[in-house]
Parts: structure tokens; sequence; C-alpha cells
């Protein structure tokens, strides 16, 4: 196994490196080899550890000459050794014949010389030499009544002197052995069938007398064309001309035939001009306008520049282009005086100041009347026109009992109590915590009827129109209000609420409200979905170390999350709270770990079909 390192990432807690336990499991991985190739996989041996480079001297070793390769002992390090402590005792000496003996270490053989033959011996050398009477390669002889065979040897520097015959003599030139003659004059008049291709040279035109024939040349003519198939021929020695017409002219530079275009006027073109729209350009003209064009097909149109005008106005809606054609399209409805765009599967209207709030589809004005309301139904999934019973009077109460009459009035008195506000809407602050009451602003869920101030140090005055609400003992910290538990706050941390109360974390939090819409889907709102509600089971981006709140509102759709899908898939509860919550408010906390799986998944433990994939990165 190679060494295993840990990755710590590319810069500090980015994320990228090992968690925690892939690092620990390279440490162990490394430890439990080296454990086992200097121990028994669980202790280490003691002593000294021999090495393949440290010099290291040796004792009560048993060293096998059959496993293991000594070299370079010297004599000196060894006790005297019997022949019979060795492998091999003797070495073996042989002739030509195949004639053999053996010679046992310690023992001796001689090396004796013949005919012809001496032996000696130098040091640790043994010399043979031969006497005068012996013929070597390269000993210096004279023979005599010898008989040398051409056939089998190969004579050498033999002198013109010592043969017969030293010369050749070819075409009248003589030439000794030996010699040489680069240019001889040879003469060839009983040659016969010599083939011109083994003539070499060049031929000078003094060496020609009288002219060549066209016709004894292979080929004496060029042959010249032109586009139409017109050919003629030019015979050696003739001439012929390349002519210009205009505004095509010729000229002759050294061996080279050039043809140049002039001008050419509109006047001589078939075609001089081309038109774009309705607008005729001539070659060679220009315009920055073009009226009456019309573009078709693909392709894209890109004006960067301002004050570009383009009308995308149609004579009612049954005018209007396909749809499916021209997803994103703007179009204007000339006679309903309306706005659309494509959606790419029908024409959406754009509401203007113009439209009326029935025009959204998600409100219902039927059977409005004077004094009537939205009222939302979850039901419908829509606002319906509904007449107001909840009543406009507001009572003032103290500890939830009404005051003996009625308030036109009401005073916020206080240390830390400050109010604010020139329009319709007044702003309470106190102890630095804003109480707002507004008029035509937002609203709470239901119409007020009472506003009831409660509390042990809130108390209500007032016999006559006034009446006074007192509040004393703002708190001077957030950790002195009943439902908030902090301590030692650091810099970064949040308040999240528990469903009880409020808690510090040190991690940034995220809430998606779950709902579903039928038994086949979950669809999401909030953390990532900024345009409101996403898409049917979508996929979740998750980030490790972050937290994540899902809260449930539908009910009889437990919501679940698994590291397989299918209702009866594996739960993950690691670093969750909850899991399997469901409506109206039930919440699923996700803390989610440094090693989480990179794909985790939600699902619905009652609908196979209402599962989608949780992305962690």
């Amino acid at each position: 196994m190679g060494k295993k390192v840990i990755n710590r990432g590319i810069s500090a807690n980015d994320g990228s490196g090992d968690n925690l336990r892939a690092g620990a499991l390279k440490i162990n991985e490394n430890f439990d080899e080296i454990y086992t190739a200097l121990g028994d996989g669980s202790t280490l041996l003691t002593g000294t550890y021999v090495t393949t480079s440290a010099s290291q001297v040796l004792a009560n070793k048993t060293i096998s000459g059959a496993t293991n390769t000594i070299t370079n002992i010297p004599s000196s390090a060894l006790s005297t050794l019997p022949n019979s402590k060795l492998d091999n005792s003797s070495i073996t000496i042989g002739d030509d014949t195949s004639t053999n003996f053996n010679v046992e270490l310690g023992g001796s053989f001689e090396i004796v010389g013949g005919s012809g033959i001496n032996t000696a011996i130098t040091n640790n050398r043994i010399e043979l030499s031969t006497d005068g009477s012996i013929v070597t390669e390269s000993s210096t002889d004279t023979l005599t009544n010898k008989t040398i065979s051409g056939a089998t040897n190969t004579f050498n520097q033999i002198p013109n002197s010592a043969l017969d015959n030293s010369s050749i003599s070819i075409g009248g030139v003589s030439l000794a052995l030996g010699g040489t003659d680069a240019t001889p004059a040879l003469n060839l008049s009983d040659a016969t069938s010599y083939p011109t291709t083994a003539l070499v040279g060049t031929i000078e035109n003094a060496q020609l007398t009288g002219s060549i024939t066209n016709d004894k040349l292979v080929n004496s003519k060029i042959i010249i064309g032109d586009n139409t198939s017109t050919n003629f021929e030019v015979n050696l020695g003739e001439s012929f001309e390349i002519v210009g017409n205009s505004p095509i002219s010729t000229a002759i530079d050294n061996n080279r035939i050039e043809l140049s275009l002039g001008s050419i006027p509109n006047s001589t073109l078939a075609n001089s001009s081309i038109t774009l729209g309705t607008d005729a350009i001539s070659l060679g003209g220009s315009t920055t306008s073009i009226a009456g064009l019309s573009l078709t097909g693909s392709g894209t149109v890109d004006l960067t520049g301002a004050g570009s005008k383009l009308r995308f106005d149609f004579a009612g809606y049954g005018s209007l282009p396909a749809f499916g054609t021209y997803p994103g399209m703007f179009a204007f409805d000339t006679v309903g005086n309306r706005p659309y765009y494509s959606s790419g599967s029908g024409w959406v209207r754009i509401l203007d100041e113009n439209a009326s709030i029935s025009a959204h589809t998600d409100v219902n004005t039927t059977g409005i009347a004077d004094g009537y309301i939205l009222e939302f139904s979850s039901a419908q999934g829509r606002f319906n026109a509904v007449a107001n019973t909840s009543g406009s009077a507001l009572t003032v109460a103290d500890e939830g009992s009404d005051l003996s009459t009625a308030a036109t009035k009401l005073d916020f008195v206080g240390a830390g109590v400050t109010a604010s506000g020139t329009g319709s809407t007044k702003t309470i602050t106190i102890g630095g915590s804003a109480l707002t009451i507004q008029e035509d602003g937002s609203s709470l869920s239901t119409a007020a009827e009472t506003l009831n101030f409660v509390g042990s140090n809130i108390t209500a005055t007032g016999s006559g129109a006034t009446k006074t609400i007192t509040v004393s003992g703002v708190p001077s910290s957030i950790n002195d209000l009943s439902d908030v538990t902090v301590a030692s706050l650091l810099k970064g941390q949040t308040l999240v609420y528990t469903g009880a109360n409020f808690v510090q974390s040190n991690t940034p939090v995220s809430m998606f409200t779950v709902t579903a819409p039928d038994s086949s889907r979950y669809q999401f709102d909030g953390a990532g979905f900024p345009e409101g509600t996403s898409g049917d089971n979508p996929t979740i981006f998750l980030k490790k170390g972050q937290t994540y709140y899902f809260r449930n509102t539908s009910g009889g759709h437990p919501f679940r999350i698994q590291s397989t899908t299918g209702t009866s898939g594996t739960v993950y509860n690691d670093g969750v709270t909850d899991n399997n919550a469901s409506g109206p408010n039930g919440v699923v906390v996700f803390h989610v770990p440094m090693d989480a799986p990179g794909t985790l998944y939600y699902q619905c433990s009652s609908h196979g079909a209402m599962q989608g994939t949780i992305t962690i990165t």
C-alpha cells in the first residue's frame, strides 16, 4: 500500500478536504501497515532494526547461502574452512578432446609445452609462446618449397614488378595496374548497341553539328486550351500571344505572364444592386436604414443602443401569434388595452395600474359589495370577497378586563417610550423594541376588536376618554426576556426558535415551508426559492455545517430524510431532529454533518410518489 495522505483542502475551512472520519481512516491504515511490517500487527518488535542502507554488526545470526548473496568477504574475516563445508570444493579442467580431470582446492596441476610451444609462469600468469619453427599470423617468415592456393588464400600488396603482365589496354588507352585515368580518350568506333542512357554528362552545342528537326523529337509542340474546351497547337519555334480585354490587362515579367483585373463598372454587370426590404442598394453604395425589412427564421437580434423602437401591438387577443412558437415574447392587445407575455404554454396577462384586483388568479370578487373584505381560503387556495363581520371597535383592556368607558385616545406612558410618525402610520417604541399600530397597513390574520396589554409590569389607567398604558421594568438585556435563553454570546451567533423559546445557535439557519397539494408531490417555499413556491418535488441543495428547518404544514404527509428512496427506504438520522414530522406545524431540523454523503433523499413515509433528491456540498 502506498502512503495515504490526508487532504487538508485548498485553504482553511473551505470544505474541500477530507472530513474527520476519512482522515482518521487514512491514519489508521498507515499505522496498520507500519505495525504489520515492523511487528505482529498490534505490537512493534523490540531492539534495533536492521535496514538495507545502515552499517551494523550482526551477532548470533544464521545466514542461509541458498536465500542470500554474500559478496566482498575478505579472507581475513574467515577462519580455516575445510573443503567439506563448501558446496563446490574442486575445479574441472578439460582439453579440446573433451578429456577432463578435477583438481581439489589445495591441490595442484601442471601445464607443459610441446613441439614448438614454450610455457612460463610470471607471478599469477601462465604465458604460452612459440619458438621460431612455427609460422604465425603476426610473424615475419620466408617460406620455401610451399604451394599456396589462390582459391583459399588472399594475396595483398603484390608489386607490379613481380607480375608477368602489369597493365591493360582498352580502346587504344593503356593503363598500369593501380593507375587512374578519369577522362580516357576511348575509341568506340567498333561499339554496337551502346545505350544512350548509359551516357553521363552534358552534350555541348559545339559537339552538335547542324539542327535537330522537330520530327526527330517525341514531343515537338504544346497544346493550349481555354475554359470553353477550345484548343490550339503551337509548334516549338513558333509563338503565341496572350492579350487582355478590359478590365483585364497582361504584362510579361521575365518568364512570368501577369494578369491583372481593373475596376469593373456597375454598367457592365447583369445585376449591379441588391434589394433589402423595399430598398435597392447599388454595389459600392451604403445605407443606414432599411425600409420594409422582414426577419424570419432562427437567430438573435442584439441592439444595445439607446432609443430602439419595436412594436408588438395586435388587434385583439385572438390575433396574438402562436405562443408555443414565441416563448418570452411581449405583445399588446390594442382592443382590450392589455399587455401579455408568452410562457411557451400560453399567453399570460401582465397586470398594470389599470388592472382590477380580480385579474389575479387567486382573487375571487364574485358578489362583492360595499364594506366587503378579502378573506383567504386555504381549501380553495384563493382570496374570496366576504362581508366584514369582525367589527371595527377597538377595546382597550387591562389584563383582559375592559376599561369602564370607551376609548378615543390610546396613550403610551413610561420611561423609554417614544412615538413617531407624521402620516397615517404611527410608531410606538418601547425600550428599544418597536410596537407599530397601522391603519391601512399590514394586519394580523384576523381583525382586531380588542387590544390587550398583558404582563406583570403593565398597568392601564383612565376613567375618561383618555386611557393610559404604563409599561414598567423594561428589560435591559435580551436574556431578561422569559422566552430567551442565552449565555456567553459570541460574535456571529444567531437566535433560533425551538418551538418553546429562543436559544443561541452557532450556525446560520434556513427555513423551508413544506406543502403538499396532493399525495403525489411536495412543494417548497423559503430559502433558495425567492420567486415563491417551487415546482413539484424539486432537488434541494444543502451545505455541510449549515442548519435547515423543514416546516411541514401538510397534514397526513410525514416528511422524512433518508439515504435511500421509497417509503421503506433507509432513514438518515445523523444531525436530524424530529425526522418524519408532519403538519400542521411539524418541523424537521437538519444540522448537516461535515461527513454527510453527497446525495440524500426526502420522502413522504405514507406516499411513495412524494420524494425528491437532496444534494449536499
